[in-house]
């Protein structure tokens, strides 16, 4: 138990560390593109994001939920591993192909997206990479130093390209492919390690197998699917139904938003491999009465310092921004807690269905608002920012539903 409590806190460290370089390395670059780009090619590059992000669930298909519980339940059982490992690899490079295909048939008969198909091929190369440096499979062993090695390997290479590179407002295709030399870079380098530091033996799975891994991994999948409901869907129909100087906007203080989830979502993070072994509800207690007090710190950070966190990271002409993250500053108690209360405690006791459906159920209510905004004429990045918000709270009071319901917070010792 206590090697486990030890692993925990290196694997939280090494979390802590990805998501600086996840966060704030863009924020180095952010400024630059800022002042480089003009707003609206700003835009259609975190459009593109956005829209490439749904091919990205695919990608994944919930295996760094499904890959993370499967290995750190097996990670004793070489063979085992090998085969849930190579499972997943190839079910991964077979979604990316059916990925790529659909967003060629998209671009060949859609205008819109055909103009500036340069933009959305290499966005969707960069982040198919992105998704093949397994990050699952070493969460799963918790050896979290690895993942901060490829991240350190991804933002860096892209962020040094994007600086060298993009001078000028027509040089905005150059940055996903920038972000693509990185990430191509990083899986590379993760395959090396997988095969010489975990000795992970490279073969072509049974077909039953593939099956499996989709059929096991399709339950976590549809928490993608919920999660993309109310991130990537508001940017993406901000794109199509307002302009992309609007998703600028909107993405901008998105970005801060989920930066400040992000340090929040290291430690929940290194948490579930721990409690998907232990099932330790003394010791999660314990520390869920720290990440209250985080929550409100973090909450009232975001609300005083909207306004400089903007002209910090943007520019002046990203001012509209400011009113969109203080209204994401007044729900961010309840996103942080979808976390905490998510994977790591009712998922690791086995209620994934439940922690799934509050997702999904999270997801439809945020698409059935922005239905309602569009037949009324009322999308606005403001009124889009407002609907996230409430969703988030419907989340919230779907998790603390089920935990009530199944007395987990009751348990006075640990629950095997």
């Amino acid at each position: 138990m206590k090697s486990d409590k030890k692993n925990l806190a290196k694997n939280t460290i090494s979390l802590v560390i990805i998501q600086i370089l996840n966060y704030v390395l863009p924020f180095i670059t952010l400024p630059y593109l800022s002042r480089v780009l003009e707003v609206d090619k700003l835009g259609l590059v975190f459009f593109a994001q956005a829209f490439m992000d749904y091919f990205g669930r695919i990608i994944v298909f919930g295996f760094d939920f499904s890959g993370v519980r499967s290995i750190a339940i097996n990670r004793d059982n070489p063979e085992k591993t090998n085969l849930i490992f190579n499972s997943i690899l190839f079910t991964q490079i077979l979604f990316s192909l059916i990925s790529f295909l659909f967003l060629s048939l998209i671009i060949i008969f859609i205008p819109k997206f055909r103009a500036d198909a340069i933009v959305y091929y290499l966005t969707f190369i960069a982040v198919m990479f992105v998704n093949l440096t397994f990050g699952w499979f070493y969460q799963g062993v918790e050896r979290m130093k690895f993942i901060t090695i490829l991240y350190t390997i991804t933002k860096v290479i892209g962020l040094i390209f994007i600086f060298l590179f993009v001078k000028e407002n027509n040089d905005y295709y150059l940055v996903p492919l920038c972000n693509f030399i990185g990430a191509f870079s990083a899986c590379i380098i993760s395959l090396i390690f997988i095969k010489r530091v975990f000795h992970i033996q490279f073969f072509v799975p049974k077909i039953v197998n593939i099956i499996e891994s989709i059929k096991y991994s399709s339950q976590f999948f549809l928490t993608k699917v919920g999660i993309a409901l109310y991130r990537q869907t508001n940017a993406f129909v901000l794109g199509l139904a307002v302009t992309t100087t609007a998703v600028a906007y909107y993405v901008s203080a998105d970005r801060i938003f989920w930066a400040i989830f992000a340090l929040y979502n290291t430690f929940t993070g290194a948490l579930f491999p721990y409690m998907s072994k232990n099932k330790d509800i003394i010791f999660f207690k314990k520390i869920l009465k720290y990440l209250i007090i985080i929550a409100i710190v973090f909450s009232i950070f975001l609300v005083l310092t909207s306004k400089y966190l903007i002209l910090i990271f943007f520019t002046e002409k990203m001012l509209p921004a400011v009113n969109i993250l203080r209204i994401f500053s007044l729900s961010l108690g309840f996103a942080l807690f979808i976390d905490a209360l998510g994977f790591p405690l009712l998922g690791a006791f086995g209620y994934v269905k439940e922690t799934n459906m509050g997702y999904i159920v999270g997801g439809l209510y945020n698409l059935f608002g922005l239905m309602v905004l569009y037949c009324f004429n009322l999308i606005s990045i403001y009124s889009v920012a407002i609907l996230v918000s409430s969703t988030y709270l419907v989340i919230f009071l779907h998790r603390i539903y089920y935990i009530h319901k199944y007395k987990l917070l009751s348990l006075k010792e640990k629950a095997y």
